[in-house]
């Protein structure tokens, strides 16, 4: 009796074994269930935030961007057009520097370039030419500072207008202090101060998203500056819609796109990041696949991505979280 019920017992549990690994095996067949949103191939743009005051052509005064001896051209009195050269300022020995830079630069470069050749048959040691590398880029930094600045000597007028000299020629100013005025026709615009790696990527004539809070507009990228100032920025100048009457020294939430192309559009949720590397699984064949991408920029819910993905592929974009590439799935809703 006792035998007979240790045989039942045993074929029972076998059954409910053999239960679950059927019920497994299926749930694994079926695939865990995720949902997806189609790739698509779209435009994107990515966009500065920053703040611009606005200013008016009615009366400006331009100020010494570095200290140091006046120079012409000056200009004869009354009406100048916009850009024109109005003055240059020579700082003491600013030219000295210079080609005092330059030349330590070239040293900078034949001294690295000769240590890496003795590197190469083993006479010197690595730490020594990174030593000469770390200096040629200091000497490369200091170099491009001064020519920035050398670039910043030369004073141009941002519009059309009358002019005002403050100071006679050959005299010797400190920064900031006033040299001209220039007075237009009462015209307002909004003047930004960007990052000189950045100003080379916007362009004259671009679309501009304007708000001060109680107000929203557009304007137009008119002018980028060629130099920067004291500051190490550069004058960004925007044309204001006519309609609108904004008052002289406002600040005005600018939105300026800085780059833009075609890339591949996902939802933001089907990203995923995992040890400092991002990507999404797609669909095929029934089962998941990694494939790494690049985020370009994101747009509220919606990322541009790089990688190597194709137009009308389905991108996992709820339960990537919990699979792996190679994962069946199954697509729901």
């Amino acid at each position: 009796m006792i035998q007979r019920l240790m045989i039942q017992t045993k074929t029972t549990s076998l059954l409910i074994a053999a239960g679950f690994i059927a019920w497994t095996t299926s749930a694994f067949a079926a695939g865990l269930p995720v949902s997806v949103a189609t790739i698509q191939f779209a435009p994107w743009h990515r966009f500065l935030q920053t703040l611009a005051r606005v200013r008016s052509n009615n009366q400006i005064t331009l100020t010494a961007p570095v200290g140091g001896r006046v120079l012409g051209p000056f200009q004869p009195s009354g009406l100048v057009a916009a850009g024109v050269i109005l003055m240059r300022i020579a700082p003491v020995g600013f030219r000295a520097q210079i080609a005092a830079a330059r030349a330590q630069e070239r040293y900078a470069e034949i001294k690295l370039r000769r240590y890496s050749l003795l590197l190469a048959h083993g006479l010197v040691a690595r730490e020594s030419v990174d030593n000469l590398r770390l200096a040629l880029a200091e000497a490369q930094g200091q170099l491009r500072s001064l020519q920035a600045e050398d670039a910043a000597q030369t004073l141009r007028a941002p519009f059309s207008g009358t002019i005002r000299y403050l100071v006679a020629p050959g005299a010797i100013v400190p920064t900031a202090l006033p040299l001209m005025t220039l007075m237009g026709r009462g015209q307002t615009w909004a003047e930004a101060l960007i990052a000189p790696d950045i100003s080379r990527s916007i362009h004259a004539g671009e679309r501009v998203d304007l708000n001060t809070g109680h107000w929203q507009g557009v304007g137009t990228l008119r002018n980028i500056g060629n130099r920067a100032s004291h500051y190490g920025l550069v004058r960004v100048y925007i044309n204001l819609p006519l309609s609108v009457s904004l008052l002289p020294g406002q600040w005005v939430h600018c939105r300026i796109p800085i780059d833009s192309g075609r890339a591949f559009r996902v939802p933001m949720r089907a990203i995923v990041m995992h040890g400092g590397q991002s990507f999404v699984f797609i669909i095929r064949k029934g089962h998941a696949v990694r494939v790494p991408v690049r985020l370009l920029t994101s747009h509220g819910l919606v990322a541009f991505v790089q990688g190597t993905l194709r137009v009308g592929e389905n991108v996992i974009v709820t339960g990537n979280t919990r699979i792996s590439s190679g994962s069946a799935v199954e697509i729901k809703g």
